[in-house]
């Protein structure tokens, strides 16, 4: 709990160090105070490292203490975020400095009450230290243990096979054990044995002994970083209590263990995965950027965002064993995971433990988890029997089908209000949370019922960061959202929030803005998505912009400014100016760009457009970064030629639709990149009805999606595509066309897994442990 507690703190020292730099900006005594709460917070944040120090077992009056000091963080970090929102400097120039002194003015009464909440914190944190001395909290005495050795001081990130391939059963943990050094084999060997003896002994799932011997040896293998090092005492103590009447709970006290030699960011983000105890599945990019927005992970340096540190945090989450696979994405990445049930158990008990709750959960887990069961009761409502298949595509959870448009027809009026009534019944909740309570994240993701007076509502959590409206059926947003100044991420995809919806957006602390009314498809249907905000320079933390409609060069050259972007999805006219626009923008961003999305409007290509055009005047700056290029509706220019001159190590994945691909660019310019992992080719991506895979082409591609790309016949020479594993074929035709279509030498395919193919189609001579799977 210490190191939980000291993490809040050090984020609190963060906001307190970065107010006291804007001292000329503060109100007369609002300094003082501030300085005294910093340096209040110093002292405890020494004390708290000695405690962290010490080991997870506190008594009653230190974790007490510590959740009073880490409350007080939480709220005097809001206080103060709140306050210095509205006090950044203006832009140049007469007038934006006039905008800015309305501003202050404007906000003058409300900085002066949070003024007055701040000096009420500087008292409650002066009570706090005095309670420390008053009772006696001290520091107990740390003891040390012997370090065990550790495999070659590598890192999670470092080892790039599994140490542990659980399919493998025994055989892999003795593999395992193997590669520790001498002194600690027996010991690890003697817990092992006794996992297994009580896993007889206690009629155990099988699972337990092979998931608790999994995350111990990858605990053991994972260099260790300070009080994040396994001692020898510590195996040696777990192989006693094998013997002890306590050996029936042998698993559990390796799964604290495990725990222990977590970092206090592990700690804090897999606590927080009891708001999900119930999901089928978690997005993995949704979670990272709720971990960042609660500030669950700390920075390494001014370099590193908070969600650049809460994916390592996951990655390291996910090598120990915590968190599971359960879905890939087309190139290989862990798209979303789970917890296994012995350590949704484990994370649950321990979260309730050192969060001195009692029998509940803490605060804000509690808050999370009632707005994810108020969405689940609305599909009870909405689907008594809802399509499992459908439950597994949503993106923070597998509990919401994703709405078709027929989906607010089926519902009845009576239900309608159901809806309705859940929602005011969550929000009267929250309204009635102490003035304190801070609420950083709402996920209202698949919410039905939603009105623009509930909106209104959301918009007074002014501590808002992650804001996700994904999936619901909200037709617009109110011009109160402005309110929420602190927001970074607001997620509008799959909702009926279109066109000049966001144009008077101004939330400069944006960092994420997703729109769009689908996915991109193989159905033609033309996207629709919200208007690129007119503000959009001054949001310079903005990282992913995706997909927002231009409607003219002046917003295309706004986006190049901003320098920390580095995802782009752009809907724009295919004149020729604003393609060449788009070419000038892709240059400014060369150097950070990672993805790239590019959706013509449907009707709007200009002859003359190109992607290529300008390329020999040497004003075009590739961006060699790129990881991932989607390009919607380009027609006969298809995919520049600048992808094979430059993007040769980075670029992972290509998604074409309506490029008219010919086979001799597949051939001389997608075949050579070394580093593709995932070609996708949609309706109208590719000119021709074969498609053949050379020899010594598509070294490393792994994953081939062909989604109605008019292709009937497949080939692969030999040594070409080595590395393939997965096949997905389908077919915007009828069932005598889908007759027509063969795959031929599959036998070359020697890393071939799974192969997906329409109904009535042949697959010639696939190996026998591939497995096939027709779909209609």
């Amino acid at each position: 709990m210490a190191d939980l507690t000291h993490g809040a703190v050090d984020s609190l020292l963060g906001v307190l160090s970065a107010a006291i730099k804007d001292e000329a900006q503060l109100l007369g005594g609002v300094k003082g105070d501030i300085q005294f709460i910093k340096d209040e917070m110093d002292s405890m944040n020494g004390f708290l490292l000695h405690l962290t120090k010490s080991g997870d077992d506190h008594d009653d009056q230190q974790r007490a203490w510590m959740k009073q000091v880490r409350d007080i963080a939480y709220i005097a970090q809001d206080c103060i975020e709140l306050y210095m929102r509205d006090l950044a400097p203006p832009d140049a120039g007469f007038w934006p400095q006039l905008r800015h002194a309305v501003v202050l003015l404007r906000t003058l009464p409300a900085r002066r009450r949070l003024a007055t909440r701040i000096r009420d914190l500087k008292v409650r944190v002066r009570d706090v230290g005095e309670r420390r001395q008053r009772y006696g909290v001290t520091v107990p005495v740390v003891t040390r243990g012997r370090p065990a050795a550790v495999l070659g001081g590598k890192t999670a990130g470092e080892l790039s096979t599994p140490l542990v391939d659980m399919d493998a059963g025994e055989a892999s943990f003795e593999n395992a054990i193997a590669l520790l050094p001498e002194e600690i084999k027996s010991v690890t060997k003697a817990i092992q044995t006794a996992l297994a003896e009580g896993q007889h002994e206690m009629d155990q799932d099988s699972s337990t002994s092979t998931i608790c011997m999994e995350m111990l040896l990858r605990t053991l293998h994972v260099s260790p970083q300070g009080q994040g090092r396994v001692s020898k005492e510590e195996l040696d103590n777990l192989r006693a209590a094998s013997g002890s009447d306590s050996g029936a709970d042998l698993p559990k006290q390796v799964m604290v263990l495990c725990y222990r030699k977590l970092s206090r960011d592990h700690k804090s983000c897999l606590q927080y995965l009891t708001a999900f105890l119930e999901e089928k599945s978690i997005s993995r990019t949704s979670l990272v950027r709720r971990w960042a927005a609660e500030r669950l992970v700390a920075k390494d340096d001014d370099k590193q965002s908070y969600e650049q540190a809460a994916e390592m945090c996951f990655g390291d989450l996910l090598f120990r064993g915590f968190i599971s696979p359960a879905d890939r994405g087309a190139a290989g990445k862990v798209k979303s995971c789970e917890m296994r049930d012995l350590v949704k158990k484990f994370v649950s008990e321990i979260s309730k433990s050192e969060n001195f709750e009692g029998s509940q959960l803490p605060a804000h887990l509690d808050n999370q988890l009632r707005i994810r069961h108020m969405v689940a009761k609305q599909q009870k409502i909405k689907h008594k029997e809802p399509d499992q298949q459908a439950l597994q595509d949503h993106g923070i959870c597998g509990l919401l089908p994703i709405p078709g448009k027929e989906d607010d027809r089926s519902v009845s009026a009576a239900d309608r209000k159901k809806l309705e009534k859940s929602i005011d019944k969550q929000l009267n909740h929250l309204r009635s949370l102490p003035r304190t309570y801070r609420l950083n994240v709402m996920d209202l993701g698949g919410c039905r019922g939603l009105k623009k007076r509930h909106l209104k509502t959301i918009s007074k959590l002014v501590t808002l960061k992650y804001l996700s409206l994904r999936n619901a059926d909200v037709s617009g947003l109110p011009s109160q959202i402005q309110a929420l100044q602190l927001l970074e991420t607001l997620d509008i995809r799959q909702t009926k929030i279109h066109g000049p919806d966001t144009k008077r957006i101004g939330l400069r602390k944006l960092k994420h803005l997703l729109a769009g009314d689908k996915n991109p498809s193989s159905d033609g249907e033309p996207i629709c998505t919200v208007r690129m905000p007119a503000n959009i320079s001054k949001m310079t933390d903005m990282e992913v912009l995706s997909h927002v409609e231009i409607s003219h060069g002046n917003e295309l050259s706004e986006v190049g400014g901003l320098k920390k972007l580095r995802k782009l999805g752009v809907l724009l006219p295919g004149r020729e100016q604003d393609i060449k626009d788009l070419r000038r923008e892709i240059s400014k961003m060369a150097g950070r760009l990672r993805s790239l999305s590019i959706w013509i409007k449907k009707g709007t290509l200009s002859d003359a457009a190109s992607l290529d055009n300008g390329e020999s005047d040497g004003t075009f700056v590739t961006p060699v970064k790129l990881e991932s290029l989607s390009i919607n509706g380009m027609g006969t220019s298809g995919l520049p030629s600048w992808v094979a001159a430059d993007l040769t190590s980075c670029l992972s994945k290509i998604t074409l639709c309506d490029t008219n691909l010919t086979a001799q660019k597949l051939e001389n310019v997608v075949s050579r990149l070394p580093g593709l992992l995932c070609l996708r080719l949609r309706r109208g991506s590719y000119k021709e009805d074969a498609l053949a895979f050379r020899a010594v082409g598509f070294r490393a591609l792994r994953f081939l999606l062909l989604e109605g790309a008019g292709i009937t016949k497949l080939t692969f020479e030999e040594n070409s595509g080595p590395r393939i594993e997965k096949i997905v074929w389908s077919m915007m035709m009828n069932a005598d066309g889908a007759a027509r279509a063969s795959a031929t030498g599959l036998e070359h395919l020697p890393g071939l897994k799974q192969l997906v193919l329409p109904e009535g189609a042949i697959a010639k001579h696939p190996k026998s442990h591939v497995i096939v799977i027709r779909r209609p």
